[in-house]
């Protein structure tokens, strides 16, 4: 009589199996229910699949528009096997997939395609991203005001950033709605995302407040963030940037230097 193996041990073998077709699974501690264990296992395998393969397409409509469905799909089952997922919730699934989408072939003739991924992915952090208290103008003004030094400026949770060698914001625009023609020659792009009225809004951005911004999300000081920003761009103007920003409602809080007074900074 074979003993059985512990609990542990027959889910790590059926998961393991879920996600690779040359495995047979722990077929003897499957109950077939009218079916043959190895029947009831592949059911099991292509749910999974399924399941997984939607929520990939759900979190990446440009990559599926930009690759063909039977290209994506395909790329979803070999993703789902280099990064199985190890939650029944599935928001995080797609974490890893604009890196996956740089190890194959794809990234030769779609060099574009894993900033589109990640261009996407940010999209669905903005959607998920926590809310946040903004700050009016008037009460940046009452902290400048009373500042007796630098000052940081924190962000909302919901602004992210990426730079792109590509035109990535506008290669990700065209794949959902393809009108015209699409112009790959030139600069790449930098693009800002953030949430405002229940809505992901992303624009282009120039290099300078790209700076800006990503200085500030760095938790340098409003000092710091301008002079990076006024070394790309002469021209810059971080009041007009910082007031745009308090606009969008996007400036949550500021706060002085550490080292100005002598304490941590929240």
């Amino acid at each position: 009589m074979r003993a059985t193996p512990p609990l542990r041990e027959l889910q790590a073998a059926f998961v393991a199996a879920l996600y690779d077709d040359a495995l047979a699974g722990p077929l003897q501690s499957i109950a077939g229910n009218g079916l043959t264990p190895a029947a009831r296992l592949r059911i099991y395998r292509r749910s999974c699949n399924e399941i997984q393969t939607a929520a990939l397409r759900t979190s990446y409509p440009a990559v599926l528009a930009l690759a063909g469905r039977d290209w994506f799909d395909q790329a979803a089952r070999r993703y789902r096997g280099r990064y199985p997922s190890r939650s029944g919730n599935l928001q995080a699934f797609g974490a890893c997939f604009a890196n996956y989408l740089e190890t194959i072939p794809a990234s030769r003739t779609l060099p574009y395609l894993a900033d589109v991924a990640r261009l996407e992915w940010l999209r669905q952090e903005t959607i998920l991203s926590a809310d946040s208290q903004a700050i009016s103008f008037d009460e940046f003004v009452a902290c400048l005001d009373g500042a007796k030094g630098p000052l940081h400026a924190g962000l909302s949770a919901c602004v992210h950033l990426l730079r792109s060698r590509h035109r990535v914001l506008t290669i990700w625009r065209f794949a959902l709605d393809p009108r015209g023609d699409l112009a790959l020659d030139g600069d790449g792009e930098a693009v800002m995302i953030w949430r405002e009225g229940g809505e992901v809004v992303m624009t282009a951005v120039d290099a300078g407040t790209y700076a800006y911004v990503s200085a500030l999300e760095a938790g340098g000081t409003l000092d710091e963030a301008g002079a990076g920003a006024a070394a790309l761009d002469g021209g810059f103007d971080p009041a007009r940037c910082m007031s745009d920003l308090i606009g969008h409602h996007l400036i949550t809080r500021t706060s002085p230097c550490r080292e100005t007074e002598g304490g941590p900074w929240s």
